[in-house]
């Protein structure tokens, strides 16, 4: 498992501020899924690690 990070290579930490459309990158571009609240989750389909940004652009949580 690598950090995810943005498009731009930035290693993503909770806390953080980035735009909710960048798709984060971990193994391999990350599968976005809308939530209820409006955020997105993101899912690394090679090691399944989930990158959670609220609807305002805030990395939530990372978990594998």
């Amino acid at each position: 498992m690598s950090a995810p990070t943005t498009s731009y290579g930035h290693e993503l930490s909770p806390g953080d501020d980035t735009d909710i459309n960048d798709v984060p990158v971990c193994c391999d571009d990350m599968q976005g899924e809308n939530t209820s609240s409006g955020g997105r989750d993101y899912t690394c389909p090679g090691c399944g690690t989930v990158v959670s940004i609220s609807a305002s652009g805030l990395v939530n949580d990372i978990y594998p």
